[in-house]
């Protein structure tokens, strides 16, 4: 079998959120001179941390077929997917940060960051949760079912364990579209850094700030608040703030690469405390991997946008197959789990296997892509403009995609 049932039933072990991309357009305010859909560097990133997470749930998956006493597929290596998931996130905030720069401020920009946000993460779940419900229909009430298909902040039962990142997306989503208000958006978005910050640092810090201690926030904010002050925000914020930086300070050539080896070499010095990837650490580590990642994240959009780096068409289409190869790779293992005999391989043959099952993930997932995702976007963006056409104060801003 590939996939224990307790993963059907919503325990939520998965890693990456891959729903990551903003609504983008050029920044017409801060002057950034780059629209954030070419900063293909960016994206072979995403392809990379797809990878990582789908070989940190197929390997050892497909080990459930080996033969008794056959050792792991993929020997002793720990898929780095929780650094995928880090990767993600603070990929998220880069991006929101950079192609919503000069969107600060103005209230017709809310509904509109939030709309495409949810028209980019629901469709190709929605998809995927098909199968799922499909295998799984007998354990499917209107309980469990519903939190899953609005991906509900404040629950933890998942039919694709992954998804549970797009709960905490949908949480980074929401606080960003709401620091857009005039005026008082900058101080909501205060209000969340600050309160997530002092749920989280370590206690000696907060004495030493004369700062009470908030184990209590924890309390009020359970259950559906909980997501609203998680260690996982960091990251999101780590890239809020490489964002900001990419767009007033405009790092250049040298300090580009400055930020970028620094960060490169802070994250290699930190890898062998987190398994290599394979583990996220302690909130305080969550702090540092923020940091470290959004140096870096900075460090190669600057790069790119100098001209030092660059990704090409293959790095947009690597991109854009991450998000459906993430959403729909669990679901197909728990279908092969099913329909699948059982089987004792070993030596090639398992190789074969792991082989197999990686070939049909990714061809499922680019298929899923050109076929299904690319094409809703496409009806999503026209149906958009067709709309805020006749809605005054909402007017659609031209963008290359959702």
């Amino acid at each position: 079998m590939l996939c224990s049932l307790p993963w059907r039933l919503g325990v939520g072990w998965g890693t990456g959120s891959l729903a990551l991309h903003a609504g983008v357009r050029p920044d017409r305010d801060a002057g950034v001179g780059i629209d954030a859909a070419k900063l293909t560097t960016l994206e072979w990133g995403r392809f990379l941390a797809a990878t990582a997470v789908v070989f940190g749930h197929a390997g050892p998956n497909v080990d459930k077929l080996a033969a008794p006493g056959v050792g792991p597929v993929l020997g002793s290596w720990p898929a780095p997917g929780a650094l995928g998931v880090t990767y993600f996130f603070v990929l998220s905030g880069f991006v929101m940060m950079m192609a919503h720069a000069g969107d600060w401020g103005d209230i017709a920009a809310v509904p509109r960051f939030w709309w495409r946000r949810l028209c980019r993460i629901y469709p190709a779940y929605w998809l995927a949760l098909l199968i799922p419900f499909f295998f799984l229909h007998s354990l499917i009430t209107p309980e469990a079912a519903i939190p899953m298909i609005l991906l509900s902040p404040g629950h933890d039962r998942e039919f694709i364990p992954a998804a549970w990142t797009l709960r905490h997306e949908l949480v980074f989503y929401f606080f960003f579209g709401l620091a857009l208000i005039p005026r008082l958006g900058p101080a909501i978005l205060a209000v969340w850094v600050f309160a997530t910050f002092w749920r989280w640092i370590p206690w000696p810090v907060l004495d030493m700030l004369h700062l009470p201690r908030s184990v209590w926030l924890s309390r009020v904010a359970n259950p559906w608040g909980m997501r609203a002050i998680s260690y996982f925000n960091f990251y999101f914020m780590g890239g809020l703030a490489a964002g900001w930086a990419f767009v007033k300070l405009r790092p250049g050539r040298r300090a580009s690469l400055i930020l970028a080896m620094l960060g490169a070499a802070s994250i290699l010095v930190t890898l062998p405390d987190l398994a290599w990837g394979n583990q996220y650490g302690v909130p305080v580590m969550f702090m540092r991997m923020a940091a470290q990642l959004g140096l870096l994240v900075l460090g190669l959009a600057g790069l790119e946008r100098h001209g030092v780096l660059r990704g090409g068409r293959l790095a947009r289409r690597a991109g854009a197959l991450s998000y459906p190869l993430y959403v729909i790779h669990m679901p197909l293992l728990l279908a092969l789990e099913i329909t699948l005999p059982k089987l004792a391989l070993s030596g090639p043959a398992l190789l074969g296997a792991l082989v197999a099952v990686l070939s049909l993930i990714y061809l499922s997932a680019w298929l899923i892509t050109v076929l299904f995702d690319q094409p809703v976007q496409r009806l999503l963006r026209a149906s958009e403009q067709w709309i805020t056409s006749r809605l005054p104060g909402w007017a659609a801003v031209p963008q290359s995609r959702v």
